[in-house]
């Protein structure tokens, strides 16, 4: 089996880290993979992970949308499906499923949903309406809708995209976390052996809220706050923030959870983020918006708290986490035991490997 993956680009994130996880699980289980992939926008990081796999630039192919780059880039792409001859594309994201899925053709298209834009304060409600207007007429060239969690796939049939039979719900899975001494890495950083740290890991941009971390920081002064990561909001966010919030730039994942005691999200809008999955499997518990595929990564009261899109809920629920901590390790093991038992890379690898097969079986009868 061939499987060529098509994305817009791979910068510094759960979604690289997901597609990198699925590649290798597919590998061991014998599927011939080619990636094409464009190039990060300016201001954002290219993740390390794209070393380890075979790929190909095209390099045309952004997140932005320009005419004739979209045109020169699906040029490349049909060349490399040309070339590759694959028995499947699987697109991921919409940019890379739009240039794949602008016409109907002979090989089967899997097109997964890494989150969805329908929260996210960067699509306007033009914007936004324009997106779901595509994604309804691209649907039906897809054998199959892959989301990465079942409240997603919901959301994006409320607005009319594609059929529940098109649908398939894949967990993200991720490969067991390499944690490294955490008294060194504080000190390090110059924070305290004993000093209480929230960590905040993604990407500085409006639909991450940044600024809902320095707000939480003012409410809860008592505790340290990190910020690990880049992007366009990055400075602005520093400018606003109070002294109990340190930037530490991009960092390895598993530094940051092993220093971490509780992890921090506060999006407007999430698929279901790998890095809530990456701090419970190292024993992080979790306070974070109820956005997205959230509420089946964190279960609310046993693995950390979900909270509203409120700076005041959030930092409510926070202290209810820190006040458990200091009474036991529950919170820390049912973390550790839920991402374990339900996230593993190797069920990922095979379930998308039985939706391939399902599609090329019905393909040839």
């Amino acid at each position: 089996m061939r499987v060529l993956h098509v994305i817009a680009r791979m910068n510094v994130g759960g979604t690289a880290t997901y597609l990198a996880n699925l590649i290798h699980g597919l590998e061991k289980l014998g599927v011939e993979n080619l990636l094409v992939m464009g190039n990060v926008p300016k201001g954002e990081a290219e993740d390390s992970v794209v070393s380890s796999l075979r790929y190909q630039r095209v390099e045309s192919l952004s997140r932005e949308l320009s005419f004739s780059d979209d045109r020169k880039a699906r040029q490349e792409i049909e060349a490399a499906i040309a070339a590759f001859k694959p028995d499947l594309v699987h697109t991921h994201t919409f940019k890379a499923g739009f240039l794949v899925r602008m016409r109907k053709r002979d090989i089967p298209v899997v097109h997964s949903f890494h989150g969805h834009h329908l929260y996210d304060p960067e699509f306007g409600f033009v914007k936004r309406n324009v997106l779901n207007f595509l994604e309804r007429r691209l649907a039906p060239r897809t054998k199959y809708l892959v989301t990465i969690g079942k409240r997603v796939r919901d959301e994006l049939l409320g607005v009319g995209i594609g059929k529940a039979s098109q649908y398939v719900s894949i967990a993200p899975g991720i490969a067991p976390m390499e944690l490294v001494n955490g008294g060194s890495v504080r000190k390090r950083f110059g924070f305290g052996g004993d000093e209480m740290l929230v960590v905040w890991l993604g990407r500085f941009t409006e639909v991450k809220r940044p600024d809902r971390v320095v707000e939480i920081a003012r409410l809860v002064p008592e505790v340290r706050f990190v910020m690990a990561g880049g992007g366009e909001m990055l400075e602005a966010v520093k400018k606003s923030a109070s002294s109990n919030v340190n930037f530490v730039g991009f960092q390895d994942k598993n530094e940051m959870w092993s220093i971490a005691d509780v992890a921090l999200c506060t999006s407007d809008s999430e698929g279901m983020p790998l890095a809530l999955i990456e701090a419970q499997m190292a024993g992080v518990p979790v306070v974070s918006t109820d956005v997205g595929s959230v509420a089946e990564i964190v279960h609310d009261g046993v693995t950390g708290r979900l909270g509203r899109r409120s700076a005041g809920d959030l930092a409510e629920k926070l202290r209810w986490v820190i006040a458990e901590i200091g009474k036991s390790d529950a919170l820390s093991m049912a973390s550790r035991e839920h991402a374990e038992r339900e996230f593993s890379s190797e069920v990922m690898a095979k379930a998308h490997k039985d939706l391939y097969q399902l599609v090329l079986d019905r393909v040839a009868r």
